[in-house]
């Protein structure tokens, strides 16, 4: 057979179910978790890197606030998640902030940019209650970057569609002093992104009143995330979600519910959300085998194969792009009805059936509906007026201009004009 008729072989098994979902997109956007996270520090220089070596399509920014109003690309606004805050100087910030999250933590903003800088990443393991940690070696590598360096970093990859920003705890922020969403926009605005065509932007969040004041002064894709397993969406719900987004993140339960890590069944959230043109991003595909379901074998591929042909979702957002590059790069895939037999997706429910009465989990309660009260959100309030900040030395910071970012104290500038006059009596 000639080269290019060869369909390269996938390692699943010869013998697969039928599938069940037929006629999807041979189409699948492949958007970051905080660059190649899976192989490096997320939110890093070289996380991000590798993820555009890796044939990424959109590389993503998770957006938080310094101290000093600096926009910075970290993957929580917790910095005990992703870095050695808790063993450096700054370990007794601790506090605890319910609107939030539960528990204590060291965030952002409690931290000028300088300071941050000063911390060493730590290479996130969702998996470590298994005794899986990911690549030992580089598991404190790179350096974190600002909004304004990530862009850098994108602008000049030709390879990219574009960027995905992330926004979160915007209402808390904008009630203390933070204008995250005019941090964001003066941040794409200076590196190019109103006037670029070639790379598209995304803006993604779990807020409604955040992508509102998006839809109103940019032409941004936005990107709803729903932040909870759900067994369904009301229509009225899909219609409110519509009028302000253009895609949808949802959770890999939230298209194939799982108890005790075995499939039980199929929603029909993603047909039901590309039935009203929203496209459907399913996040987050990892390669650690305890990371998927028993019915794909452990094997990341079987996995992503069987959201994509099986699911019919239009991307998905992984840690390791490398991955989910090349499983569409595989030539089956542009077959049609001829796709060979074990590139089948798995049939939902197909494993779970086989357990034995006596040998059943327990039930579980089905995930709940995503109803328009999840949706709605009042307005973003105005951003707070907020105190000179101070540095942990005792030095004042240079105070923010509505956007977030520094700007010339005026007491400087009637010390500088005081100066001029003096000088201009004197001759």
């Amino acid at each position: 057979m000639p080269p290019n008729k060869v369909c390269h072989y996938m390692m699943l098994p010869s013998e697969r179910p039928s599938v069940f979902l037929l006629g999807v997109s041979m189409d699948l956007l492949v958007i970051s978790s905080n660059g190649a996270s899976g192989d490096y520090p997320g939110c890093t220089d070289v996380a991000y890197s590798k993820a555009i070596q890796d044939g990424v399509d959109f590389i993503d920014c998770p957006v938080q606030m310094t101290m000093d109003g600096t926009p910075i690309c970290l993957s929580s606004i917790n910095l005990i998640d992703s870095t050695t805050v808790a063993q450096s100087e700054f370990s007794n910030l601790t506090t605890t902030i319910p609107q939030i999250m539960p528990g204590s933590g060291i965030f952002s903003f409690n931290l000028s940019w300088s300071e941050i800088k000063t911390l060493t990443p730590i290479i996130s393991s969702p998996q470590s209650q298994y005794k899986l940690f990911r690549n030992p070696r580089s598991k404190n590598a790179g350096t974190f970057l600002t909004l304004s360096e990530f862009l850098t970093i994108a602008s000049n990859a030709s390879s990219l569609q574009g960027v995905l920003i992330s926004i979160e705890n915007a209402p808390f922020l904008l009630e203390q002093g933070f204008a995250v969403t005019n941090a964001v926009l003066d941040a794409l605005s200076k590196a190019g992104y109103g006037n670029k065509t070639d790379q598209k932007v995304m803006i993604q969040s779990s807020s409604s009143s955040v992508l509102m004041k998006f839809k109103s002064q940019t032409n941004y894709d936005l990107v709803y995330k729903v932040d909870e397993d759900i067994g369904g969406a009301q229509s009225s719900t899909i219609d409110d979600i519509k009028s302000f987004a253009s895609a949808v993140v949802i959770s890999k339960d939230s298209v194939f519910p799982e108890n005790s890590a075995f499939i039980t069944s199929a929603t029909n959230v993603v047909p039901r959300l590309k039935a009203a043109n929203l496209s459907v991003y399913v996040q987050t595909f990892s390669n650690e085998f305890t990371s998927q379901a028993w019915d794909f074998f452990s094997d990341p591929t079987v996995e992503i194969n069987s959201f994509h042909l099986g699911g019919g979702i239009n991307g998905v957002i992984t840690d390791f792009p490398k991955t989910s590059n090349r499983y569409r790069r595989n030539r089956c895939l542009n077959r049609g009805n001829q796709i060979p037999g074990y590139m089948s997706p798995v049939q939902p429910g197909s494993l779970y059936g086989l357990i034995t009465a006596p040998y059943l989990p327990p039930a579980e309660a089905p995930n709940p509906f995503l109803t328009e009260a999840d949706v709605n959100e009042p307005p973003l309030p105005p951003v707070a007026a907020k105190a000179p900040s101070t540095s942990r030395n005792g030095t004042a910071l240079a105070p923010t201009s509505p956007n977030g970012q520094p700007k010339v104290a005026a007491a400087a500038i009637m010390q500088l004009l005081t100066v001029f006059l003096a000088i201009s009596l004197l001759f």
